[in-house]
């Protein structure tokens, strides 16, 4: 377990010792010690959800954030009249997630339109223009994992309020948010995402010049799915 401000070199040392090749890190405790440790170790992490791409390019990182081609596929599956996926996100977090996002729309026979905002007021401005536009017979809107665009304090409660009225479906790439009303999200199914941690740390080891680096989506998933809402909506699941 790493303590906040914990020292890096007795953690190096101590690794070391031990003849540790690869190091998986857990969580954004684990994700600022590994930092100090790519330079002498492979370094595999998860357990986080918006992580900056500048900030993991020596690291192999699966995300929090579900596939986007999972939650499309979900979403085709409960509503199969949706033809276009509205999210807003900060290109600094999660402008890898949209590139995946842009193909998996194409996959599954959908439009991506996705609006960059890097602060809560243009957030806030580019959600009130999609709800007051948005046609709930074709139109649904994406809440991605994003700490500048998806603010539980003021954009949930507007998003969600404004979407009931108009009967508007709207997704979540973080749990809470079902519980909230969204109607549904992905979340870890934590036994695979273990399963998929060790497994890239043995690539990590096995591979001459290194597995893969940068971040990757969250593949090992559940669904939840909030019942009252999809009723409001007049799904049948």
């Amino acid at each position: 377990a790493m303590a906040a401000g914990a020292d890096a070199t007795a953690l190096k040392n101590t690794l070391k010792a031990k003849d540790v090749r690869v190091v998986i890190c857990l969580g954004r405790q684990g994700m600022q010690a590994a930092e100090a440790l790519v330079n002498e170790f492979g370094v595999v992490v998860g357990g986080v959800a918006a992580v900056p791409e500048a900030e993991v390019r020596d690291m192999s990182v699966i995300s929090l954030s579900p596939d986007p081609a999972l939650l499309f596929g979900t979403l085709k599956s409960m509503v199969p009249t949706a033809r276009r996926v509205n999210v807003v996100y900060d290109p600094r977090q999660n402008g890898w997630l949209i590139r995946l996002a842009r193909e998996a729309a194409r996959q599954h026979g959908l439009e991506l339109v996705a609006e960059e905002a890097r602060d809560l007021k243009t957030a806030v401005r580019l959600y009130q223009d999609i709800l007051a536009g948005a046609n709930p017979e074709r139109d649904v809107l994406w809440l991605p994992q994003d700490p500048t665009t998806v603010e539980d304090g003021a954009v949930l409660p507007m998003v969600l309020r404004e979407s009931w009225e108009r009967r508007l479906p709207v997704f979540s790439s973080s749990f809470g948010h079902v519980k909230r009303g969204v109607l549904f999200s992905l979340y870890p199914d934590n036994v695979g995402l273990g399963r998929n941690l060790a497994g890239s740390a043995m690539d990590l080891l096995s591979s001459a010049d290194g597995a893969s680096r940068g971040v990757a989506p969250l593949k090992d998933v559940q669904t939840a799915v909030n019942l009252r809402t999809a009723k409001h909506l007049g799904l049948k699941l």
